[in-house]
């Protein structure tokens, strides 16, 4: 079996990613002119046109498409091969929600390194889902909704949404219990989903007199919470983020009922081995995401609704003793996969 000339397959690979020839120069340190030599080269030894050109780039024809999804997943599998055999590398790699961490993650992180000063953590903080096949992901945490099927994983809790605002905005528009019917709600809107919280809330709780829609309307949960926090309305906020706000004085609970969304969270990895660093970090960050529900719940002293679980899970309290889940361990618990041709792992 002849091999195609890697160095093409690595230009090629860089190209494909990027789509730009003169990013992909940039990630292999060579000039725009080399990778479209390395591409074409690559294309002849083929026989094949794995782009179409563009005048503000390329794009993958077909057959590039089929080829990268196998020249990806392979040269991922040669980097964690050789990761293997250089236990010296002490770097962890997570992927988390921006809001997760930058409010939650992020404050608690020095525990970590104090502990472990040795581990390097990279902290990749992205809504989109993590390939473990070719992005450098260790681990990843998201909310999800469905088991993941090829990956290992930890419950961690269900995503309880609260309503929190500023304490003079609480004294202002919150009377026994209730919100205003002027109140202004604080909405966060995603191209990738529709986000109904306060639609939701306001018809569990018995609102008639609130309009759902009426409100500022934010692209991310910290700007939706950093305006409650300024006394611009009423927001929903994520338990673990709110108790921490709360702590602080800068928010308050606008009512003590938190609307379930469905959804959970969940840490997750590829299946086998793990480097050392890795369970390192994975085991702390189970441990700092109990303490976190644990303390959450007893903070927020959620009433009889706020108590239950989605069926088949356990409060993550229990976390530092969870098993370590495949697919259909955990019912309820969601995929970070996307559908793709070549199946890929994902976060």
């Amino acid at each position: 079996m002849k091999l195609p000339p890697l160095n093409a397959v690595r230009a090629f690979d860089a190209a494909a990613r990027h789509l730009n020839l003169r990013r992909a120069a940039g990630d292999l340190f060579v000039t725009p002119g080399a990778i479209s030599q390395q591409v074409r080269q690559l294309e002849q030894w083929l026989g094949v046109r794995l782009f179409d050109r563009r005048a503000r780039g390329v794009e993958l024809t077909e057959a590039g498409v089929q080829f990268h999804a196998v020249v990806a997943r392979s040269l991922r599998q040669i980097a964690q091969a050789a990761e293997r055999l250089r236990p010296e590398r002490n770097t962890v790699t997570v992927s988390v929600l921006p809001s997760l961490g930058t409010r939650w993650l992020v404050p608690r992180l020095d525990e970590f390194t104090r502990a472990h000063p040795q581990v390097q953590v990279r902290i990749d903080a992205t809504l989109e889902l993590a390939d473990f096949d070719s992005d450098g992901v260790d681990l990843a945490v998201r909310h999800v909704s469905e088991t993941p099927r090829d990956l290992e994983s930890i419950p961690i809790c269900d995503e309880l949404m609260y309503p929190v605002c500023s304490p003079a905005y609480f004294a202002a528009h919150v009377r026994r219990g209730r919100l205003a019917p002027q109140v202004r709600l604080l909405h966060e809107v995603s191209s990738r989903e529709r986000i109904d919280h306060w639609e939701r809330w306001l018809q569990q709780e018995g609102y008639d007199d609130v309009d759902a829609a009426r409100g500022l309307y934010f692209s991310h949960e910290m700007l939706a919470a950093d305006a409650a926090a300024r006394g611009q309305g009423v927001a929903m906020l994520g338990d673990l983020l709110a108790v921490d706000a709360i702590r602080r004085g800068e928010l308050v609970l606008a009512s003590s009922q938190p609307l379930a969304t469905g959804k959970r969270f969940l840490m997750v990895w590829p299946p086998g081995a793990v480097r050392e660093p890795v369970r390192q970090f994975r085991d702390w960050l189970a441990a700092a995401f109990a303490a976190a529900v644990a303390a959450a719940a007893g903070a927020l002293r959620p009433g009889p609704r706020a108590g239950r679980r989605a069926a088949g899970t356990r409060p993550a309290s229990t976390a530092p003793k969870a098993k370590l889940s495949r697919s259909g361990a955990s019912p309820g618990a969601s995929t970070t996969r996307r559908p793709s041709p070549a199946a890929k792992r994902r976060r």
